[in-house]
């Protein structure tokens, strides 16, 4: 990063008289964690993925011409891949047709994959460029209003705790539609995915050091769009105007 100074986020939900508020702070640190997805419920844990080498022999399966390899590959990472399209591009209403053109081209994609990289990082690959060329096509449209984020129950979880959760994963979901397109995949695939840069940087076809100075521009503009949301007033909710 820029002077080797990274954002550490911090995130805390609690409870007040008016109801359930998000308090967020963004503070200049050495070290940070790319937890905020699932502090807020919004990315699984690591260990539900599925293996790499599973993924790797399906992959050899379909390059051998196995039809239903490619079904089983796609029950595996749907929900993974239609999460990340929905981060990226902010309304629920597309992420079914995005979903579709992912593996629409990720059918042909995979036939030339040849494990340079993780399977998953490969996959991302194809998210972003599919992302991507609809951001770009959403900016040039009048704004479309964002739909609400499919709910995440976690087990046992207070009720009053779950709905906190549920506008503290909205505020973000909001300060994301801030970013541009290519600074919102780096700053997801960060901070919601747990991608390393180096990750990011064969996902996105960039350079390690263009993927960090985006992160470190795309966090300062989502937590100046952070204390912007926190600052409105409350009478209009997380809908009220700018």
């Amino acid at each position: 990063m820029h002077g080797g100074t990274v954002l550490a986020w911090t995130i805390q939900i609690t409870t007040h008289p008016r109801g359930p508020w998000l308090f967020f702070r963004g503070e200049p640190s050495q070290e940070t964690s790319p937890a905020l997805g699932e502090r807020l419920g919004l990315a699984p844990p690591a260990t539900q993925a599925p293996e790499e080498a599973q993924l790797l022999a399906l992959v050899r399966r379909i390059q051998q011409g196995d039809s239903t390899a490619f079904e089983r590959l796609y029950q595996l990472t749907r929900v993974d891949a239609a999460r990340t399209l929905h981060h990226l591009v902010g309304n629920r209403a597309d992420v079914e047709d995005l979903l579709q053109e992912t593996y629409l081209r990720l059918l042909s994609a995979v036939k030339g994959f040849r494990g340079e990289s993780r399977f998953r990082t490969f996959l991302y690959r194809v998210c972003s460029n599919v992302a991507l060329s609809h951001l770009r096509w959403k900016r040039r449209r009048p704004e479309d209003p964002m739909e609400v984020l499919p709910e995440v129950l976690a087990t046992g979880q207070d009720p009053e705790q779950e709905a906190a959760r549920r506008q503290a994963a909205r505020l973000v979901e909001l300060a994301l539609e801030r970013l541009k397109p290519k600074k919102r995949i780096v700053f997801v695939y960060y901070e919601l995915c747990g991608m390393s840069p180096d990750e990011i940087a064969e996902a996105v076809g960039s350079s390690v050091n263009t993927v960090r100075s985006r992160l470190h521009h795309a966090r300062l503009e989502f937590t100046e769009a952070m204390h912007r949301l926190l600052d409105k007033p409350r009478a209009g909710g997380v809908h009220g105007a700018p």
